[in-house]
C-alpha cells in the first residue's frame, strides 16, 4: 500500500492568488474545520499571466484548489472528506478544497521526526509511517500534526489523476508499507 502526498506543478502551470490576499486567520482555519457554511466566494486571478503558462487542473495556491474537470474524476471519491469551496475565476470553474478528514494515522515507533523545544509538538517529519488499517480504505486526508500543511492521498487518486490526464498535480511518495 501507498501513500502520496499532494503537491502541484508549480513551474509547468501559472499558478493563482486570491483578490484580496488570504490572511492568516483565514490560513489557519484550514485545519480540518468544515467552512462551507461560513466561506465567501472569492476571486482569484492568474498569479504571472505574462509567462503565458497555462492553468492546470490543479494550481498552485495558497490551499488546494481543483478544476471543475479534476473534480469532475475525484469528486465521487473524495466527497465524504472534503468540502469543495467555490472561487471566482474568469478562466475556468475552481473550488478550493478543503480537506475536513484529519486522521490520527501515524505510527509514532515507526516514523521519524523533529520536535519543538517542548519536545511534544511535531515540527517536521523526515520519514511517515501510517496505521495501515486506519488509512487502507480513505483517499484523502489531513493527520493530526500537520493540520495546516500536509494533504496526502491514496494510490487509487493517484492513478484516477494519471488515467485522466489531470494538469498540475504531483506527487511524492509519502509512505509504502512494502518498504517498513
Amino acid at each position: 500500500m501507498k501513500v502520496w502526498k499532494l503537491n502541484f506543478e508549480l513551474d509547468n502551470y501559472d499558478n493563482l492568488i486570491s483578490i484580496p490576499p488570504f490572511s492568516i486567520e483565514d490560513i489557519n482555519e484550514l485545519d480540518g474545520r468544515r467552512l462551507l457554511g461560513k466561506w465567501q466566494t472569492r476571486k482569484v486571478v492568474r498569479m504571472e499571466p505574462e509567462k503565458n503558462l497555462p492553468l492546470g487542473d490543479a494550481p498552485g495556491f495558497t490551499i488546494p484548489v481543483f478544476s471543475e474537470r479534476a473534480l469532475c474524476y475525484l469528486r465521487e471519491l473524495i466527497r465524504e472528506n472534503i468540502e469543495e469551496l467555490p472561487l471566482e475565476c474568469s478562466e475556468n470553474n475552481y473550488y478550493a478544497i478543503n480537506v475536513i478528514n484529519v486522521l490520527d494515522a501515524i505510527d509514532y515507533q515507526k516514523s521519524e521526526y523533529k520536535t519543538y523545544r517542548d519536545g511534544k509538538r511535531i515540527m517536521l517529519f523526515i520519514k511517515y509511517c501510517f496505521k495501515e488499517d486506519i488509512v487502507k480504505d480513505v483517499s484523502i486526508f489531513k493527520i493530526v500534526d500537520e493540520r495546516r500543511r500536509s494533504i496526502f492521498v491514496s494510490d487509487q487518486f493517484k492513478k484516477i489523476v494519471e488515467y485522466n490526464n489531470l494538469k498540475g498535480f504531483k506527487f511524492e511518495l509519502a509512505w509504502d508499507s512494502d518498504n517498513e
